[in-house]
């Protein structure tokens, strides 16, 4: 038996490096494998989010498609047809804005449910001491976490958004949907991305500071709820200053009638206030995060 021994000091690498990869990738698709195990969830909060969207798109459907305008025997075929289409584009634009209203309930049942365990309940378990080892930092960690809940509201909102805006662009007479009001979808698409991702940051901080998943619901809930009753008891009290604008869910009315151009508006304050609040809401959110995650980082 001969012993071969080798003596190299470096050798020349023949292959070829792989590619550097996200990082909280894995951690975000073993979120997602998780939470899409239980099957009654799902059903109770994705479903009645998707048959809303597709009631409303039959609803856009239909005005395009079934309400033919009539011909008026003073202005002539074409200009009644013209004026039939305009009130359509109107009729369909305050569908749009009116789920718009509804999809800000779904984000935060949907966003509360799967999002108000994932930080609290690490730190319950201890799995962050396996995950700040591999390693991982703070910045991933957070990331896996935003888009995992982040996942969830834009599939309970996002998607039926997107549906009626397409039904709408695809319905209408020679895509005039597409042509005359693009600045609706652009801000209805805007306006779903933003929704989510507030509540998610809101979501994400009170899982942060709670010990449980069921004390991070009741939180979630007590603070945006508790917000809009508040808004509702001081506009009582004082009728001289709309007090609505502290309602985080009335803020987000506020903004979907200002990005989304809306009709009829029964808000009296500028939508630059409800964007500085959210700023606000957002920059704490993200501070109380930071912060917490710091401190499972140096436990680690």
């Amino acid at each position: 038996m001969t012993a071969t021994t080798h003596t190299e000091i470096y050798r020349r690498l023949q292959g070829s490096l792989q590619p550097a990869r996200f990082r909280a990738g894995p951690l975000w698709r073993a979120r997602l494998g998780v939470a899409l195990k239980p099957k009654l969830p799902l059903l109770i909060l994705f479903v009645p989010p998707w048959i809303s969207g597709v009631v409303f798109s039959f609803v856009v459907y239909t005005k395009f498609t079934l309400e033919q305008g009539l011909d008026s025997p003073i202005a002539g075929p074409a200009s009644s047809m013209i004026s039939a289409v305009a009130d359509r584009l109107i009729q369909v634009h305050d569908q749009i804005v009116m789920f718009a209203y509804v999809s800000r309930l779904f984000a935060l049942l949907s966003i509360t449910w799967f999002g108000s365990g994932l930080i609290c309940e690490d730190a319950r378990a201890g799995a962050h001491l396996l995950y700040f080892s591999r390693p991982l930092s703070r910045l991933d960690y957070f990331l896996a976490h935003f888009a995992t809940a982040f996942t969830f509201g834009a599939f309970v909102t996002i998607g039926p958004i997107f549906m009626i805006c397409l039904v709408a662009v695809y319905s209408s007479p020679e895509y005039a949907f597409l042509t005359e009001k693009w600045q609706v979808i652009v801000g209805a698409l805007g306006y779903a991305c933003f929704n989510v991702t507030v509540v998610t940051m809101i979501v994400l901080a009170v899982s942060a500071l709670a010990t449980r998943k069921t004390y991070a619901l009741a939180g979630v809930f007590a603070l945006v709820l508790g917000s809009d009753a508040l808004g509702m008891l001081l506009s009582t009290a004082q009728r001289d200053l709309d007090w609505s604008m502290v309602g985080i869910l009335m803020n987000f009315r506020r903004l979907a009638d200002w990005w989304m151009s809306a009709n009829q508006s029964r808000f009296e304050w500028s939508g630059w206030y409800t964007l500085a609040i959210f700023g606000g809401i957002v920059l704490a959110a993200g501070a109380v995060v930071a912060r917490r995650l710091r401190r499972l980082e140096v436990v680690a």
